[in-house]
């Protein structure tokens, strides 16, 4: 039994579902909305899964069952008692205590094991100035302030003492790692290494989920509402476009981009990204990705979109 047809199934027990003479009408299950369903050869259905998969939804699935129990008789007894609940996993409590104590502690040495690899860019040739940064430290000393959320100055101990473990090559002002955080530099070395980071789940994960969440930022934004005829102003903020396994959480794709750019032209990038270190049995997203061509490149990859 599919997630569709369990919750069909606690609408036709518990839910009031009538026929006013013409079709049926199936109340929503997370709105006040009413869906208009209609059985027969023709199946229709008001609600955005039946418009957009032109199959059985949740509703049609209900007004079957409630259509059968009420004129014909031919389905089993519907008991609301008995309606089959989504599955739930147990928290292992001991363990993942444990993780959430030593994190902070295990963080800087996973990530000083992901960055020992990174290469400098070729010096420029002319006067000889001061000692570069490595890319290394730099790639090191912005994540951990990431990580910790607290402020450059805040975390002047933390870097220093991953300076006495060895995971810095040596120290750094503020100021400077603040600069990293703005270095374009560092982005396609960033990339590869999310890239790099997802690759011990190859075995594991066959389903990935594009989806965009919004990032503030400290500089302010002023524009005129239009709609309202007032001027308004706020954080400016960026979109962070990532695509993620469904069973471990871990992003094998990311880009960052401004914030009025769209999901849609995002997709293949991501998709095909993902594609070249693992294979994609599905692909699960909101409309906001939806189009023939990203169809077409899920099928294409042999996956479901």
């Amino acid at each position: 039994m599919d997630m569709r047809q369990r919750k069909a199934l606690e609408l036709a027990a518990r839910a009031k579902i009538t026929f006013d003479g013409t079709a049926w009408l199936v109340p929503s299950q997370t709105t006040s909305n009413t869906y208009r369903v209609t059985l027969g050869e023709k199946l229709s259905c008001q609600c955005e899964d039946f418009q957009l998969r032109a199959q059985p939804c949740k509703h049609i699935i209900a007004a079957r069952l409630v259509c059968a129990r009420d004129h014909d008789g031919k389905t089993p007894e519907i008991v609301g008692a008995a309606v089959p609940k989504r599955p739930t996993y147990q928290q292992n409590g001991p363990l993942y205590a444990k993780a959430q104590r030593t994190e902070k502690n295990r963080f800087p040495a996973l990530l000083f094991d992901l960055c020992k690899d990174v290469q400098d860019p070729p010096a420029k040739q002319g006067r000889p100035g001061p000692k570069r940064i490595s890319m290394r430290d730099m790639i090191f000393a912005r994540a951990l302030k990431v990580f910790t959320t607290f402020s450059s100055r805040r975390l002047a101990c933390d870097w220093k003492d991953a300076h006495e473990k060895g995971y810095l090559s040596r120290l750094m002002h503020s100021v400077s790692v603040c600069a990293f955080l703005e270095n374009e530099l560092l982005t396609p070395v960033r990339n590869a290494l999310i890239i790099r980071s997802s690759l011990p789940w190859k075995a594991v994960e066959t389903v990935f989920a594009p989806d965009a969440t919004g990032f503030s930022t400290s500089r302010f934004v002023r524009w005129f509402d239009e709609k309202y005829g007032v001027e308004r102003s706020g954080h400016d903020w960026v979109k962070a476009h990532a695509i993620c396994g469904t069973k471990t959480n871990v992003g094998t794709a990311v880009e960052i981009v401004d914030r009025n750019a769209n999901d849609c032209p995002r997709f293949k990038a991501l998709v095909e990204k993902t594609a070249e270190n693992f294979k994609s049995n599905e692909v699960p997203a909101d409309k906001a990705y939806l189009s023939h061509e990203n169809l077409a490149l899920v099928a294409g990859l042999g996956g479901t979109a």
